[in-house]
């Protein structure tokens, strides 16, 4: 990509074109990259406009839904003027039934206007008997969402946006607090402001908290009536359900709503719910034909709020996570975006959308700043007053990085954070392991993580947890290379590789561990592969390039001390690389057994974590670590089969 490209935006739904559109009619160069375009959210949604009849409630995310329903008139003019395509904007009010009737309160406080189930059936006939009545917003309204996505892309093409389909983004190369290109499927772009706008896909991209949320819609075709009108002129929003009719008869029913991950299709079940439901709500559509099926993936957020604004780079903006209200809320997300990128101004609006908000929440614990400050547990600050110290020249080198201590620990299963940092600080550790797909979810104990800890003293081991492919792994470790980057650490390449597709015995995939391993290793990776205690493997995996071999010593989580000794003894023998021990250990005297093996370091996560007293765990395997190394240094006596006297046998007295 040539200097001229201002702008590089990732994602071809219609965040992504709405900010294209807007950047080059400001006389901007834009270039958008785009996946998959017929897999866009927009193309699989409904096209509601309905910030009130989705009752939210006051606060930063109203504000921005009404801002934006106050955008669309003059928005599609404008496409329209530039196209010449009628994109269906119709404000034709929604109508809210209900099963239920409201309390007093709910009818006071509403910004809809009540109809009781006389007036209701007066806006609409022929609701379903259950309905007891309902409320009218008469300000919201719809468009036809996909002929917007046209109308857009077609702007965007008229207009000399550089638009490339088929792209996959790999990897976000970063430096000095900067976005300095993006390696694609295509090669290597640049640009100097960089615009995430790729729905759920943003994850992939990013660890950022966003999974797919599954919805299933379809549509039917409803009977033109003699005088040319059809049975539904207004969209009802009922109770998990809603109708929208398009003025060409053609009548949306949505959608389900499935946290199943990347789950594709439609399912029999899903549509029969949607099928019930609607004919509770407007039972004539029984009989009316099925024209399609569809289904799409809404990117969810943990509060189900966008994400938008400058994140982590200082030329790096998002523009995702808008779940539900992607269509309503586009004309307002491009201009804010844009006069983030052009003006250099962020409006008081975005102040609610922040990325970092995940990861900035108060803990309810405060965190200590100092890491040697403890107080959940009495610690002993010294054994019998000594203080037996390593030798500065025995470092731990992995990668070409040097560390004195020889523990390393995790991050997972602690009782709460405060304890964590604690047993983290005692350990003595420098080198910490972090589940990315669950710091990405924010799965539980790791909400606030990334504050938790101090990034410029510890350093960050991304693994590649809950992978089950090799395909899995790879992706989920160049996010964890973008999350040590936001962190701080830019050139952090290490990754504990992961491949673990057993969920009884949670034991590793060679064949998928070696695969993954020489992709990694080709991107510039020090790769630290978890591997089954097998010397071939480790062999195979030293000769790809590695950074270390970490054998197991028996099943994650189990406890049950170094199973695999032998194998282990060989693996130490015949390595030229680090060796670390990995799973099982738990206690401190079998932590001290695979350093006075020869072992190069030692993880430990569970037999710490979840002991009855963390900290003071996490002391003894830091100390027994240590006592390990110092005894293998030391050098054992020969083992025998007879008995040698500790005294002398010459100058006794007889």
């Amino acid at each position: 990509m040539n200097a001229t490209n201002d702008i590089i935006i990732i994602g071809g739904g219609i965040i992504g074109l709405a900010i294209a559109v807007d950047l080059k009619l400001r006389g901007a160069s834009v270039t958008l990259c785009n996946r998959n375009f017929p897999q866009t959210a927009s193309l699989a949604a409904a096209g509601m406009l309905a910030p009130n009849a989705e009752e939210l409630p006051p606060g930063p995310m109203l504000d921005l839904c009404l801002k934006s329903r106050w955008l669309y008139p003059e928005w599609v003019r404008k496409l329209q003027d530039l196209t010449g395509l009628d994109l269906g904007y119709n404000p034709c009010g929604i109508l809210a039934p209900v099963y239920q009737l409201p309390s007093e309160t709910s009818k006071n406080t509403s910004t809809g206007q009540w109809l009781d189930k006389t007036a209701i059936r007066l806006y609409q006939p022929e609701l379903g008997d259950d309905i007891v009545g309902g409320w009218w917003y008469p300000e919201d309204g719809q468009v036809d969402n996909r002929q917007v996505v046209q109308a857009l892309r077609q702007a965007a093409q008229s207009l000399g946006v550089n638009l490339r389909d088929g792209v996959n983004i790999q990897t976000i190369q970063q430096k000095q607090g900067k976005i300095t290109s993006l390696l694609t499927s295509e090669g290597e772009l640049e640009g100097q402001t960089y615009v995430i706008a790729s729905g759920s896909w943003a994850s992939q991209i990013l660890p950022l908290p966003l999974r797919p949320i599954k919805g299933q819609m379809l549509a039917v075709r409803m009977p033109q009536q003699p005088e040319g009108l059809f049975p539904l002129q207004r969209i009802l929003y009922g109770p998990q359900t809603y109708l929208v009719p398009r003025r060409n008869g053609r009548l949306i029913i949505g959608a389900t709503s499935e946290d199943v991950g990347w789950t594709p299709h439609n399912t029999p079940q899903g549509i029969q719910t949607l099928i019930e439901r609607a004919k509770r709500l407007y039972p004539a559509i029984a009989n009316w034909p099925i024209e399609e099926f569809w289904w799409g993936y809404r990117p969810g957020t943990p509060d189900e709020l966008p994400i938008l604004g400058q994140y982590g780079c200082d030329n790096l903006i998002l523009a995702t996570g808008h779940y539900r209200n992607g269509i309503l809320l586009a004309p307002v997300t491009a201009s804010l975006i844009n006069d983030l990128i052009i003006n250099q101004k962020a409006d008081p609006l975005l102040d609610g959308f922040k990325g970092d908000r995940f990861y900035t929440q108060p803990i309810s614990t405060p965190i200590p700043l100092k890491m040697t400050t403890f107080n959940n547990y009495a610690v002993p600050q010294a054994i019998n007053g000594n203080n037996l110290d390593l030798s500065p020249t025995d470092e731990l080198v992995i990668a070409g990085r040097k560390f004195h201590s020889r523990l390393m620990t995790g991050t997972g299963k602690y009782p709460s954070i405060p304890i964590m940092q604690e047993s983290v600080a005692i350990s003595g550790c420098q080198i910490v392991t972090v589940a990315v797909r669950r710091v990405q979810t924010l799965a539980p104990g790791h909400e606030g993580l990334a504050q938790a800890l101090d990034w410029g003293k510890i350093w960050m081991l991304p693994n590649t947890a809950g992978c089950q492919t090799a395909e899995e792994a790879i992706r989920v470790a160049r996010l964890g290379r973008e999350m040590a980057k936001l962190l701080g650490q830019e050139d952090n390449n290490f990754v504990k590789l992961e491949v673990i597709p057993d969920a009884k015995y949670l034991l590793p995939d060679p064949i998928g561990t070696l695969e993954a391993a020489e992709q990694l290793v080709k991107e510039g990776f020090a790769v630290l592969p978890y591997i089954n205690a097998d010397p071939l493997l480790a062999k195979r995996l030293e000769g790809v390039g590695c950074a270390t071999v970490m054998p197991l010593g028996s099943p994650i989580g189990s406890g049950q001390g170094i199973r695999n000794a032998a194998n282990i003894a060989i693996i130490i023998e015949e390595a030229k690389i680090p060796v670390v021990v990995d799973a099982g250990i738990g206690t401190p005297s079998e932590a001290s057994q695979a350093m006075e093996m020869g072992a190069d370091a030692v993880l430990i996560n569970s037999a710490i974590a979840l002991a009855k007293n963390p900290v003071l765990m996490a002391k003894a395997m830091g100390m027994a670590t240590e006592a390990g190394r110092i005894a293998y240094l030391g050098g054992r006596i020969p083992v025998k089969n007879y008995a040698i006297a500790s005294s002398p046998l010459t100058g006794t007295i007889v």
